[in-house]
């Protein structure tokens, strides 16, 4: 692999901005960053003043380009991947749906082998499991055939299909009163994440205090605040132990709930997700998703009885719809890199432009749009 300097960039490290500086990669790693470095062996790219940002982590995908997670193919991932990059993206969450025990454990089979093989575009960290162990009340476009009650055998039965690639799972924490399923998933490195859920404050704070540590789109698919019954929404906006997981499209959330939810929280605890799916850089049409009929109209994607169903985001455009409520764009790019680092657990590798961290790297150009993706070093998107 070639080294690459990249120079007279706007660098956002993770301390701050780096105006007119340079980058250099070498063996997949940021290797030294600072003004007026020279190297003989390596490609040099001229950024003009161009933004230099960490890649984007997306932790909750579904799909995109015409593909599904759930088609558990190869192809199906490495085009979402390749899609992905031309987006910012450099690694993801491969997320499932709620379907046949059967079809979530080929998808995981497959998102586990295709780690192996490796993706042309954004890297693929390990598996997002949205259902089985939900709410019917909130099940969103999830498919109610397929809810289970918590069950830590076929939870088994995932992990093993994954080769322990699973990096989060998402419960309804009614269901899981003793939390023993938390503890359980916890222990295994698993993160929990709780939503599509009809669940009170007490019973959502309950799985917190057993280990719980996201919230699956805050917002959407979760009991809703009331003045005395604060409910999930409630648990996730006061609980700092809590990232709260965020669809900034402004369609699953109005601008002013995003404005609220990022002034109770702080930047350091939201974290930026598509949950795109198949229909994401496609264009309208009917699609099937999780099983179920959906329709997509401009750029809104539904059930037939009207739930919303994913979305055709993308987090590029998310970090600019961040920016245009008075985000500065260094903590925009928190939330859409370090925050779900830190809530993996990988951020010690990625995340954040520091010496010694993957190089996965993204340019920007000045109006925020993808000029360049870079993934472990290696460029895979050049506009």
């Amino acid at each position: 692999m070639k080294n690459i300097l990249l120079k007279n960039g706007e660098i956002y490290t993770h301390d701050g901005i780096l105006y007119n500086g340079d980058l250099f990669i070498s063996d997949s790693k940021i290797s030294e960053i600072g003004k007026d470095i020279t190297k003989e062996d390596a490609e040099i790219i001229d950024l003009n003043g161009k933004k230099v940002v960490p890649g984007f982590i997306d932790i909750h995908i579904h799909g995109g380009v015409g593909y599904d997670v759930m088609d558990a193919s190869y192809e199906a991932l490495n085009s979402i991947s390749v899609h992905l990059a031309r987006h910012g993206v450099t690694s993801l969450c491969a997320t499932t749906m709620t379907m046949d025990v059967q079809y979530i454990s080929s998808a995981l089979k497959n998102i586990s082998d295709t780690m192996k093989k490796g993706t042309e575009g954004a890297q693929i960290l390990g598996a997002y499991v949205e259902g089985p162990f939900i709410s019917k009340e909130h099940k969103g476009a999830q498919n109610e055939r397929h809810i289970l009650e918590p069950d830590i055998n076929i939870m088994n039965e995932f992990i093993e299909a994954s080769d322990n690639s699973i990096k989060v799972v998402a419960l309804a924490p009614e269901k899981d009163i003793n939390g023993d399923f938390v503890r359980y998933v916890i222990q295994r490195n698993i993160r929990v994440s709780l939503g599509h859920t009809n669940a009170t404050y007490e019973e959502t704070k309950n799985a917190v205090d057993h280990g719980a540590s996201l919230a699956v789109h805050t917002f959407n698919g979760m009991r809703g605040f009331q003045h005395r019954e604060p409910g999930a929404l409630g648990e996730t906006l006061l609980d700092d132990r809590i990232y709260g997981e965020l669809i900034c499209d402004f369609v699953h959330s109005h601008p002013a709930s995003v404005k609220i939810l990022i002034k109770i929280k702080g930047v350091e605890k939201i974290i930026l997700i598509s949950d795109a799916m198949l229909a994401c850089g496609f264009g309208d049409g009917e699609y099937v998703f999780g099983g179920q009929k959906v329709i997509v109209d401009k750029g809104i994607a539904r059930t037939e009885n009207g739930s919303l169903a994913g979305s055709t985001l993308t987090l590029d455009k998310a970090v600019a719809n961040i920016t245009k409520l008075g985000i500065p764009l260094s903590e925009a790019i928190k939330m859409a890199s370090f925050n779900a680092a830190k809530a993996i657990g990988i951020d010690d590798r990625k995340g954040s432009i520091d010496i010694g961290k993957d190089a996965d790297i993204v340019v920007l150009d000045n109006d925020l749009a993808v000029n360049m993706t870079i993934v472990n070093g290696k460029t895979v998107y050049k506009k």
